[in-house]
């Protein structure tokens, strides 16, 4: 039975994708340790197969965010080591799954519920995003956005609310962020609702949404970066979208 109040973390860094996600999902790996919960951080070199395995039968861990590039039936880490893909997810069965990955939760993710994960929340579809540098995308005028739902997901289960509560909070902060850019008079505010957009409809839940990671009382306890109404405007050049189908930024 997978132990609450345990997490692991797999955080490759070895393009520009993962880089960015892995700095994003820090913030997590801090605020998990901030509350005192067990944790394995697999940043980097760490970030592949062997090692989530190691972590997963050595700490039984309920929680598993992991970050990487994906297709419909396999999940990456560094350097594209395969770590998880249709046939062989067992090793997720009774746990919490967030996968921050292209186009997992068409295939792996209903193949790592029918074989016993609990909830599986991921992407349908490509996850992309527009920076205009390469930087921690909370501190980004146009990665923020993007990056707050996801991390919202995770705090709202350290808070010890269910997956489906996360979720719908997530939906929630993807909709404040595209109502915000919806207003803005920014050249690029278009192409940031597209993405904005394209990135919540394909955000799923999968498994049983009463799924909880912790054992506390659902209360937030984290403060806000800022307030919508304070986000710096960038007008610029040579913003940057990035997803999976990329791989590399056009210039937008």
């Amino acid at each position: 039975m997978p132990r609450l109040n345990t997490a692991v973390f797999m955080r490759p860094d070895f393009e520009t994708a993962t880089y960015v996600g892995s700095l994003a999902l820090k913030h997590v790996v801090d605020e998990w340790r901030d509350r005192g919960f067990a944790f394995t951080d697999l940043a980097g070199d760490s970030a592949v197969r062997v090692r989530v395995l190691e972590a997963l039968a050595a700490n039984d861990p309920v929680f598993c965010l992991l970050l990487g590039h994906g297709n419909e039936t396999t999940l990456t880490g560094q350097g594209y080591d395969k770590v998880f893909w249709t046939c062989d997810s067992r090793e997720l069965a009774g746990r919490v799954v967030y996968a921050l990955s292209c186009i997992t939760a068409a295939e792996l993710g209903p193949d790592a519920v029918a074989k016993g994960c609990r909830t599986y929340i991921g992407y349908d579809k490509t996850f992309g995003w527009i920076m205009s540098a390469i930087q921690d995308p909370l501190a980004d005028p146009y990665a923020r956005g993007f990056f707050e739902p996801v991390l919202e997901i995770a705090r709202r289960l350290m808070a010890g609310f269910s997956a489906g509560e996360a979720y719908r909070a997530s939906v929630d902060k993807w909709n404040e962020w595209i109502d915000y850019w919806s207003r803005s008079v920014d050249p690029a505010a278009a192409s940031v609702v597209m993405w904005l957009v394209h990135d919540r409809d394909a955000q799923k839940l999968l498994g049983d949404g009463t799924a909880t990671a912790v054992t506390v009382t659902p209360i937030l306890t984290y403060v806000a970066m800022a307030v919508l109404g304070s986000l710096p405007i960038l007008v610029a050049a040579g913003i940057s979208i990035y997803s999976e189908l990329t791989k590399k930024p056009p210039v937008v």
